[in-house]
């Protein structure tokens, strides 16, 4: 048996658990890894690489929906309606049965298989959409339907195969492990992740100013389809390498208890209310406010060149901090230097008013986009896990409380409040972007002063108002550091008498059959 075998086979006594002076909590499974080597390299460049694509000019996104695509804001949101509701329909069945999934292999792992090749077509699919659909010259209604069928595909293969997604949360039951191996993979990908839309970007400015002359809809169909394979095949990867070490329940939840149980999760509804409030973007997208009224795409770009090193020492920052705050004390002080960033800007943006405001200058916006952003990035390395560590953790309290883990429903009930919220910020956005806003669709098209303002006012002021109201219900999380390490602690103590009463019964079994 190899030592990485005898790592994974261990498990945790009741006596490893009061160590050190004065019987204080500490368990020795905390600084095991139950990971390979092979297994560690591939989550990391899987979770490096895994979010590279276009960004905000990627195909969910309102400048390719609009600009690229040529779709009507209205009619776009009235059919992204009817996906919504196709959605919340489907989800409840895929839900019991990924929690009611039970194999050889694993919960999930059937699942990571099985989304591998449906995924692959539906990507291709995704990538050459714009050219596919100029070669066959489709009008608007056309590319309309077009579009929703790839994405009423995307959603049931999404639905029913994407279980195999939740294989990142049982990988390894250490979490000092997994916040180990997120952080990794989050410095990796922090040299990575941007490039993407930097280059699109780039190209977009070189083109405004007529600086290059290429096709536009070309350029970004290579571009999406490159950065789509860079992303995909660690992916592939990562669903034949990975492992579960979570043990699940042997009995499977009851789908009404499973469903009961999500709401007598207190922290989970509380960091779906925060969620929920703080993601209530009402207005238009921030992309098409830098391209249509500043036209200066790389605005972020350089204007983050400052902060730039700031996020880089964040991580090792990061660190530090998880070790001393709660996760809760930490969602605090990373979203507050977001609602500072952000505030900054609208502020310096307001002065001036409609006709001689500072929003459409570029050299003031860019200086203020610069100072918050470096505010901002002193919590970037603690940003790119405190979302996950909230998400871990609210799925192990379920498991510390009711004995079972039902990964697919707590999804459910928190996707369920952000798609209904989705389905109306789609029309109310669209609404106020074509009809108040005024915006006129299309790649030439100069908006009017009138509409670059209102632009503005929507796709800064209504995130501030809601991100300042989304950190309100995070001062009611209840799980700080003291109830972390013993919920952690004893659901690795009842897991471990369930894996010794699985041994204990297999080898009875043996033993009565004579093997």
């Amino acid at each position: 048996m190899s030592e990485t075998e005898k790592n994974e086979n261990t498990t945790i006594t009741e006596e490893t658990v009061y160590e050190g002076e004065g019987g204080s909590l500490h368990s020795a499974y905390m600084n095991r890894r139950f990971c390979s080597p092979r297994e560690r390299v591939v989550y990391i460049v899987k979770s490096a690489v895994g979010d590279m694509n276009l960004g905000r000019y990627d195909t969910n996104s309102e400048f390719f929906l609009y600009k690229i695509f040529g779709l009507s804001p209205t009619a776009y949101a009235k059919a992204s309606a009817t996906l919504g509701i196709y959605d919340i329909v489907n989800d409840p069945l895929s839900a019991i049965i990924i929690d009611n999934m039970r194999t050889r292999w694993g919960k999930f792992k059937p699942f990571l298989y099985l989304s591998i090749i449906p995924s692959v077509i539906l990507g291709l699919l995704t990538c050459f959409m714009p050219a596919i659909s100029r070669t066959a010259g489709l009008d608007a209604t056309q590319k309309l339907i077009f579009y929703m069928v790839i994405a009423y595909a995307s959603e049931t293969v999404g639905a029913f195969f994407g279980g195999g997604g939740y294989i990142d949360n049982v990988f390894t039951p250490n979490p000092n492990e997994r916040t180990e191996l997120l952080v990794s993979a989050r410095l990796v990908s922090s040299f990575f992740t941007k490039v993407p839309g930097y280059i699109m970007g780039l190209t977009l400015d070189l083109l405004n100013k007529g600086i290059i002359k290429v096709d536009l809809l070309n350029t970004f169909v290579v571009q999406k389809t490159l950065w789509w394979v860079i992303a995909t095949v660690p992916a592939i990867m990562w669903a034949l390498v990975s492992r579960e070490r979570v043990p699940q329940s042997k009995k499977r939840p009851n789908p009404v208890k499973g469903f009961l149980s999500v709401f007598r999760n207190k922290p989970l509804l509380i960091c779906t209310l925060s969620e929920l409030v703080g993601g209530i973007d009402i207005g238009t997208n921030e992309t098409l406010y830098y391209d249509e009224v500043l036209h200066f795409n790389m605005m972020t770009t350089v204007a983050g060149i400052p902060g730039m090193p700031v996020s880089y020492l964040s991580y090792p920052l990061a660190t530090k901090l998880r070790r001393r705050f709660s996760t809760k004390a930490l969602s605090i002080m990373e979203s507050s230097s977001i609602v500072f960033s952000e505030a900054l800007f609208f502020i310096v943006g307001c002065i001036g008013g409609e006709r001689h405001g500072l929003y459409d200058k570029v050299v003031p916006m860019t200086i203020a986009f610069g100072v918050g952003n470096i505010v901002e990035m002193l919590f970037y390395g603690t940003k790119q896990i405190i979302g996950k560590e909230i998400e871990y953790e609210v799925l192990d309290y379920c498991e510390w409380k009711n004995g079972y883990r039902v990964e697919a429903t707590i999804s459910l009930i928190k996707g369920y409040f952000n798609k209904v919220k989705d389905i109306l910020l789609k029309i109310v956005n669209a609404y106020l972007l074509e009809k108040w806003a005024g915006f006129q669709a299309g790649i030439n098209v100069e908006q009017t002063q009138s509409t670059k303002w209102r632009m503005f006012l929507t796709a800064c002021g209504p995130h501030l108002i809601f991100d300042v109201l989304g950190i309100i219900p995070m001062l009611f999380y209840n799980i700080d550091k003291k109830t972390r390490e013993k919920m952690y602690l004893e659901l690795e103590l009842a897991r471990s008498r369930a894996s010794n009463a699985a041994t204990h019964s297999a080898e009875n079994a043996g033993e009565q059959t004579g093997e």
